[in-house]
């Protein structure tokens, strides 16, 4: 993955309370990173705030992965670039990518799978069409479908 295949990022500064007692930030932060680079991602494509988010974007997260680069320390900035890179038939891939914001250095990629899923009957349904053809337009037809599920339920 290079940032030139990404067409969203946001900066997130870190925290204090991100850091472990080894003087670096600590491994699960990265998660927390994806999300917040994600909810800016859904809150800027589809222009809502945070109360209509669950209502128009009904997902779960069934997966996700890291791979640690370099490590992170306090007072340093990140860049996280985030992409709709699959569709599956029930779910969508997406694709990070975390750089230091001073200096450019790689500290770590990864990926989600979120299953799209009514909350109510409490179980995954089919991608809404409003919600794919948003992204593939906004990520300009680079996320490409496939036949199967990305996660199967």
């Amino acid at each position: 993955m290079r940032n030139s295949d990404f067409k969203f990022s946001v900066t997130i500064p870190v925290r204090f309370a991100d850091m472990d007692a080894m003087g670096h930030v600590n491994n699960a932060t990265y998660l927390t990173y994806f999300e917040e680079a994600r909810m800016m991602y859904y809150l800027n494509l589809f222009k809502i705030d945070m109360t209509e988010a669950a209502r128009q974007l009904p997902f779960i997260l069934a997966q996700a992965t890291v791979t640690f680069k370099a490590p992170v320390h306090a007072a340093e900035e990140l860049k996280v670039f985030v992409r709709v890179s699959e569709f599956g038939t029930r779910s969508f891939r997406m694709e990070y990518r975390i750089e230091n914001a001073g200096t450019g250095q790689l500290v770590a990629e990864g990926s989600t799978v979120q299953v799209t899923y009514d909350y109510e009957k409490k179980m995954a349904i089919p991608v809404p069409e409003t919600l794919r053809k948003k992204i593939l337009a906004f990520e300009h037809q680079s996320a490409h479908s496939s036949v199967e599920d990305i996660h199967s339920d």
